[in-house]
Parts: structure tokens; sequence; C-alpha cells
């Protein structure tokens, strides 16, 4: 896939149970590093009930779709994404 197809955007991703999903979204994450390109986490929001972290991705529509959907597959995780026109 050449760099001309993909785009850049964001993803971000409500963790309503930090100390039982991080170590399934830490490992997914690692498995798309390549098109990851910056990461903000603010990790003890709402009494310690809610985390939240932002990406920053160069991918393709099809890498985006794959990688939230495998974030979104995980209990209490929620997950949105935009990528821009450009």
């Amino acid at each position: 896939m050449s760099d001309s197809e993909k785009r850049y955007g964001f993803i971000g991703i409500l963790v309503a149970d930090r100390d039982e999903a991080s170590s399934a979204i830490q490992e997914i994450l690692s498995d798309y590093g390549e098109i990851i390109l910056g990461r903000m986490g603010l990790p003890n929001l709402a009494d310690n009930k809610l985390s939240i972290i932002t990406l920053i991705v160069q991918a393709t529509t099809d890498e985006v779709g794959s990688l939230t959907g495998r974030l979104g597959n995980i209990s209490g995780v929620s997950v949105k994404s935009g990528l821009g026109k450009i």
C-alpha cells in the first residue's frame, strides 16, 4: 500500500474499566504501531472510572477500520475515528 493512499486522522478511545482493558488495548496498539504517529492519554477521569486515549494516525481506511474494530470488541471500550480527505 502506497503512502499516497494513507490519510491523516484521529482515533478516540474511551475506556470504562482501565484495569480490565489496559493490557488488551496496549497489545492491539502495539500491533498497529506503524500507523500511530502520536498518542495522548488521560488515565484517571471521573474518580478513576474513565480513561481517554487519543491517537493521531496516518493510515488507510481499512487499517483504521481494522484497528477500531478490534478495540471496539473489548468490553467497556468505545471508539470513534475520523480521517481527513487531504
